[in-house]
């Protein structure tokens, strides 16, 4: 139908005072990278000064990210991006570049997720599927109910009631004292009681599973279920943003029953498939046998396209073969650069590797992980190594000027280390400033390239970079050994969820 003169008016109206008053944009905060007015002649300032001068560390962050995208284990556009990596690492000098493959279960692609309200308001709200969770196969309909049960005792309860229903599973208006902190050795039985609730919930009749986003403001998030593994059980599960899951919250604790039409649309590979790290290094001249790893995770989850999650941590360890080769510099002990996969669905391809090189990790004299983002790097976590702490302190010296100073001594266990540390070799992460990770662009539809931070990332890459050239010359080698170490509250992270 033909728009009406006053119809072409307004519209012209509008788009003069949009052009009068463009939106506005507030300035960015100052950087909190130091700016080093001199760089030593020192192999440390040599790669300080070539990484602050020619990093390319946005670009393939950019690449991975807005070219290749989303990198769910198992999946073809992780396939590309390993293609993509192995390319790199040879253009940039690194030698014995190769794959390791490993076993990882049942792929999955996700579909198309949906849900809307029968009763109260009709609204229409996201939902994202818990990733390896099975489909409803097509929109079903169910009344929704709370059941904010924390073990199989309490879950018994609700016995004779959930049949049919959708099931609300975060109460974050919980009063209740929270349960005891798990530590390693209580994971195994945690799995177990996980999966004796789910079989209830199975056995009772319930149709689907809901919880609330870990992120604020409309954000969604996505983890990973149980469903690599077909014989254990497992519900249609979906997170919900925290501003509609506390609207059901609301509407279930009134009079009328809330009903909900609620579809889930991921799909599993009919075979189960192998995943692969990629690996390259360059050779040490004196001592060969022995190795620096540095490295980060290529895989990523699928809301967003992986950008901060991690394809910064990949680019910055490319970033650290470029240096080297740009520099000329030649490392004593090997350098090793591992880009696993499976890290988001509990460390896998670093357990992988841990596990088919167990008669070579007393060569390893430590490993370094980039995995926290964009922001930029203040130290590393110690992992309760205090004897490592006067090697490492010598080994970042180079870098305090540029605010790389800590060397706390807490366990964090949520990323690619883990399980070098656990086999008792020297393994740590880049502690690094948030800058949106936390609370917004980490498992989120979020994470984009917009909030890379070229400056915080390259400073990551120079910390990366020089702490490792560091513990690949110097003489004495950082203590290897289990640590026994008590979990206390606050002191160690989980692996990721």
């Amino acid at each position: 139908m033909p728009r009406s003169t006053p119809a072409l008016l307004s519209l012209a109206l509008a788009t003069a005072l949009q052009a009068q008053n463009p939106a506005r944009t507030t300035p960015p905060p100052p950087s909190p990278v130091p700016v080093l007015v001199s760089y030593p002649d020192t192999p440390a300032g040599k790669l300080l000064k070539e990484i602050k001068e020619h990093a390319d560390v946005v670009a393939r962050v950019e690449y991975l990210a807005d070219q290749i995208g989303p990198r769910l284990t198992g999946s073809e556009q992780l396939r590309r991006a390993q293609a993509w990596a192995l390319a790199e690492m040879k253009k940039l000098g690194a030698e014995n570049v190769h794959e390791e493959a490993y076993d990882f279960g049942l792929a999955w692609t996700r579909g198309v997720d949906s849900a809307r309200l029968l009763t109260h308001n009709g609204l229409r709200f996201r939902v994202d599927q818990l990733a390896w969770s099975p489909a409803t196969r097509g929109p079903i309909q169910g009344e929704v109910m709370l059941v904010d049960a924390r073990n199989l005792d309490e879950l018994q309860a609700f016995k004779g009631r959930l049949r049919g229903r959708i099931l609300l599973r975060t109460n974050p208006y919980d009063k209740r004292p929270p349960l005891p902190r798990r530590d390693r050795g209580d994971m195994a039985a945690f799995q177990s009681q996980q999966a004796a609730m789910t079989q209830f919930l199975l056995d009772e009749g319930v149709a689907a599973v809901l919880q609330m986003s870990g992120r604020r403001n409309g954000l969604g998030f996505t983890t990973s279920g149980p469903g690599r593994d077909p014989g254990k059980p497992a519900l249609p599960s979906a997170y919900v943003p925290q501003e509609p899951y506390k609207m059901l919250l609301r509407q279930v604790a009134g009079k009328e029953p809330v009903r909900l039409e609620l579809s889930l649309g991921g799909s599993f590979s009919a075979k189960p498939v192998q995943a692969y790290n990629v690996v390259g290094e360059i050779r040490g001249t004196e001592k060969p046998s022995e190795v620096v790893i540095i490295g980060g995770h290529l895989d990523s989850w699928d809301l967003g396209t992986g950008a901060t999650d991690n394809a910064t941590g990949t680019s910055v360890c490319l970033e650290v073969l470029r240096a080297l080769q740009a520099t000329g510099l030649k490392p004593k002990r090997t350098l090793r650069v591992i880009l696993w996969s499976g890290e988001e669905e509990g460390l896998l391809g670093s357990r992988a590797y841990v596990e088919a090189h167990k008669a070579e990790l007393d060569a390893i004299q430590a490993v370094l992980v980039h995995d926290m983002g964009t922001g930029m790097v203040r130290g590393f976590d110690l992992q309760a190594r205090e004897d490592a702490r006067g090697l490492m302190a010598q080994a970042i010296a180079p870098l305090n000027d540029l605010g790389v100073r800590e060397l706390p001594l807490t366990v964090m266990n949520g990323t690619d280390h883990a399980p070098f540390d656990r086999a008792g070799v020297p393994a740590f992460a880049a502690i690094q400033d948030a800058v949106d990770y936390f609370e917004g662009t980490h498992h989120s539809q979020m994470d984009f390239p917009d909030h890379v931070q070229p400056d915080q990332l390259a400073q990551g890459a120079q910390a990366m970079a020089v702490t490792a050239w560091e513990l690949l010359n110097m003489d004495a080698r950082l203590p290897h050994g289990v640590v026994a170490r008590p979990v206390r509250p606050g002191t160690e992270a989980p692996a990721p969820r």
